[in-house]
């Protein structure tokens, strides 16, 4: 199983706070473009010490470089939603750590 062969294409967004008429920070997703990027859901057996892996639902791999530290992502595919809860860089792939969100219930 490769990894190039699991990746699907998918939507990325940057979360652009907008400010509301009573002053409040409202979420805007702004698209940033489209990436390739494979998702896998986490082993619950396996035994993690962050707070941010055990919150997170899914792992994933892209090669694009385009993710911001200190700002907030979103990845869409069709109906399929993740937050970008943290991301590394470095490497040649960028790794993704990543909760399933709901946007509708």
């Amino acid at each position: 199983m490769s990894i190039f062969t699991d990746m699907i294409p998918a939507e990325l967004l940057i979360n652009e706070y907008k400010k509301g008429q009573s002053g409040a920070k409202h979420d805007n997703y702004v698209s940033v473009g489209r990436i390739m990027v494979a998702i896998y859901k986490n082993n619950s057996f396996k035994n993690t010490g962050t707070v941010k892996y055990q919150d997170s639902t899914h792992s994933g791999i892209t090669m694009s470089k385009v993710f911001i530290d200190g700002k907030e992502y979103r990845i869409d595919i069709d109906t399929q939603h993740y937050e970008v809860q943290d991301f590394d860089t470095s490497g040649r792939q960028t790794t993704l750590i990543l909760k399933r969100i709901d946007l509708y219930g």
